[in-house]
């Protein structure tokens, strides 16, 4: 255990003197290793651990990353069985392992809150409630870009980046990745891609850079379909 600890602190000092956070391979050992799941221990390995991160937090590298969990927003009916289906493959993946899409509500109150001491919070596990119903079914990206944009600095979900089940994905094992896109520059509020489930949240976590995207959507971008 202290010998895997050591070797995960070792890889985190790493990171920052390199400064190759921006790699898909290291953004995916930071958000792995600073899980709060992880942090949330109470061994003294842990708390070492727990302070590198909280100095991870604060670097200028790591702002340029992805910040799990992220917004999945429901704008087509889509059965619970369905939703089931997306959150338990994205969470599947060796490489994640945690629940990194948190079904949107109107209620911030109700989103995963960022903790006192950084920290966050994991997304929505399943099985789904099953009365849960989307308040988003039959909006669009505009709303949704409201959304986000309005939301407390305590809810802790990315600002930028978030998911969307339309008539095609959810039904189709996939889920639309989309990014908020700046009003000063673009009329419409999101660019999306799709991408299958089981890779949808590690696609996210691993996303190194706004070139990376840039690229992604003039290869393959994807207009919903509501």
């Amino acid at each position: 255990m202290k010998a895997l600890f050591f070797l995960q602190a070792l890889h985190l000092i790493a990171i920052v003197a390199t400064a190759s956070i921006r790699a898909p391979d290291t953004a995916l050992a930071y958000h792995r290793l600073c899980d709060p799941r992880v942090l949330s221990s109470s061994k003294n390995p842990r708390r070492l651990l727990s302070s590198l991160c909280s100095f991870l937090n604060r670097h200028p590298l790591t702002r340029m990353l992805t910040t799990p969990p992220f917004a999945l927003f429901v704008l087509t009916s889509q059965s619970i069985r369905t939703l089931n289906t997306v959150l338990q493959e994205a969470h599947d993946d060796p490489s994640v392992d945690t629940w990194w899409w948190y079904l949107a509500t109107l209620d911030y109150r109700a989103a995963p809150q960022r903790k006192p001491d950084g920290t966050g919070q994991i997304g929505t596990p399943t099985p789904v409630d099953p009365s849960f119903s989307s308040p988003f079914v039959g909006k669009g990206l505009e709303e949704v870009a409201k959304w986000l944009r309005g939301k407390p600095q305590n809810v802790d979900l990315d600002s930028r980046y978030f998911g969307v089940l339309d008539k095609q994905a959810g039904k189709s094992g996939k889920v639309a990745i989309c990014r908020l896109n700046d009003p000063k520059t673009e009329k419409e509020p999101a660019w999306c891609i799709l991408r299958d489930a089981d890779e949808s949240t590690l696609f996210l976590a691993g996303l190194p850079s706004d070139l990376d995207w840039n690229e992604l959507v003039e290869i393959g971008r994807y207009t919903l379909e509501l």
